[in-house]
């Protein structure tokens, strides 16, 4: 092994070390109540393992421990939870241990733990987490308005966001101009969410709401400007895909747009991340895929679309891109 290949295996080593020990201070922590402990107040490491029954010294070794991996902040002599600890008390507080506790069991047996993307469990699953991925998704959200030009080569537009989730796409867009309108269609309890997030954006009365399954319900015939469809081809098959892109295409304009947005693999930032996220998506789907960008640019240009081209979404997580493709008239 030549001193090139050794400095890259020690990396690879210094890497997995840190994921891994990173993963177990931070579950360790949870398990004892640390977080719970500290909640809104900042605390002394002696505080802290008072109101937890610890020993200082190892709890202040652990909270500095915690800090280099950003759950806790330091001011001094006290700590506090940092900012991303909102989100990690909310739906994604196990950081997913329930699928990866699933993992040997997948491995043996090929059969998922949920199958997030069938009809009969769609609308509960994502209830479950549509507010969470809001959060998660608010910053490449932000991207995609500028890389499409919003409020700027694209004003006035009418947007659809199929299978909108929270809306967080298509309302980021209304937010950066105020003659946009968009229409979101998803499930009737996440349409639900979708609008309260419209009414927090104080959006509500430039949105409006198609419920139901997005390859059911009516799109209506050349209504939009631009179409989004975010964190959806990864719950569909080829044909599943094949089918939506054409039900798209029929509900824009001429010369309207489509954006499809998924974990698209084009960063090398976001490698380990595109990884993790196909298999923990094989771990909750029966059908789910994540789907090439050549795949979904030949889909579309196969549907009727032109100009199908991949831009990376330079935010974290680094997986999303963006496939932009024009409708022909």
């Amino acid at each position: 092994m030549d001193d090139a290949n050794k400095l890259a295996a020690l990396t690879t080593y210094f890497d997995l070390m840190s994921m891994n020990g990173a993963s177990r201070i931070f579950r360790t922590a949870h398990e004892l109540g640390v977080f719970g402990a500290i909640g809104l107040d900042a605390l002394t490491p002696a505080e802290l393992a008072g109101k937890c029954q610890l020993q200082e010294k190892p709890v202040r070794l652990l909270l500095d421990g915690l800090c280099a991996i950003g759950t806790v902040a330091a001011e001094g002599e006290r700590y506090s939870l940092a900012p991303v600890m909102q989100f990690l008390a909310g739906n994604y507080q196990s950081l997913s241990d329930e699928y990866w506790d699933y993992l040997p069991q997948f491995l043996k047996t090929g059969v998922p733990l949920a199958e997030m993307d069938s009809v009969e469990q769609s609308e509960e699953q994502y209830e479950k987490q549509v507010t969470a991925l809001a959060w998660m998704m608010t910053p490449a959200a932000e991207a995609l308005a500028q890389m499409l030009g919003i409020g700027r080569t694209r004003k006035s537009i009418n947007v659809l966001d199929v299978g909108a989730g929270s809306g967080i796409w298509s309302l980021t867009c209304a937010k950066h101009d105020p003659d946009t309108r968009v229409t979101v269609c998803d499930w009737p309890v996440i349409v639900e969410i979708a609008m309260g997030f419209a009414a927090r954006m104080g959006l509500e009365d430039r949105c409006s709401a198609i419920p139901g399954n997005y390859h059911e319900t009516d799109l209506g015939d050349g209504v939009y400007d631009l179409a989004i469809v975010a964190n959806v081809t990864h719950i569909e098959t080829p044909a599943g895909n094949r089918d939506l892109f054409s039900k798209v295409h029929a509900a824009l304009k001429p010369n309207g747009a489509i954006a499809v947005v998924d974990v698209l693999g084009s960063q090398p930032e976001g490698r380990v991340s595109a990884a993790l996220y196909a298999l923990g998506l094989g771990l909750r789907t029966a059908e789910g895929q994540v789907h090439s960008a050549q795949a979904l640019q030949e889909c579309l240009t196969d549907t009727g679309y032109a100009q199908a081209e991949l831009q990376p979404i330079p935010v974290p997580p680094f997986t999303m891109g963006m496939i932009l493709a024009s409708k022909e008239s």
